[in-house]
């Protein structure tokens, strides 16, 4: 039955970025869904603009990924970095989290090792993604992982119209489902 849900959720979604793409915003349900919060379904946090901007919230780089071709990093703040070096960080600061996650390690206050990595890895997420929009580039130029969970000004919402036209219901013809949609 999950499965079920998934794929009407899925065309759902699909149906929204057809019916925002003819109003001609450019911004498909993707990017009102990059917007929320992370969810089980394997999404990863973003830091938030004032965590970023908190005395917390530009770490020093501790060590540098192995997969890192680019220029030494470590010791520089994270805002002293590459937004492609942040992500990868953020990345293996993930996979390293999981793996905390797996042995049950734990700090010396007893809470789970994990939460740390996590934190760091939201604040790489946040920074790269502030370069980015910095510069004027999309919120992740990766297309991966992107601006979850903390609000973007320069990003247009996507919003779902209150009273879209019938004409606009339908853009693909495909109508099937169209009673069964719960809101």
């Amino acid at each position: 039955m999950s499965m079920d849900i998934e794929d009407r959720l899925e065309r759902i979604e699909k149906k929204l970025d057809q019916l925002l793409a003819k109003l001609g915003n450019g911004a498909g349900a993707g990017a009102a869904m990059r917007a929320a919060p992370p969810s089980s379904a394997g999404e990863k946090e973003v830091a938030s603009d004032a965590d970023l901007d908190s005395p917390r919230g530009n770490p020093e780089v501790r060590f540098v990924p192995k997969r890192w071709s680019g220029e030494d990093m470590k010791g520089r703040k994270y805002s002293d970095t590459e937004p492609e070096f942040l992500e990868m960080l953020a990345d293996t600061l993930e996979w390293m989290a999981g793996k905390d996650d797996e042995s049950g390690a734990v700090d010396k206050n007893g809470n789970p090792k994990s939460k740390w990595s996590r934190l760091d890895a939201s604040r790489a997420r946040g920074w790269a993604r502030r370069m980015r929009s910095e510069r004027g580039e999309s919120p992740s130029a990766r297309g991966g992982s992107s601006a979850r969970g903390s609000s973007m000004s320069s990003a247009p919402v996507a919003r779902r119209p209150t009273r879209p036209s019938d004409d606009m219901m339908d853009p693909m013809g495909d109508d099937s489902d169209a009673e069964s949609i719960p809101f």
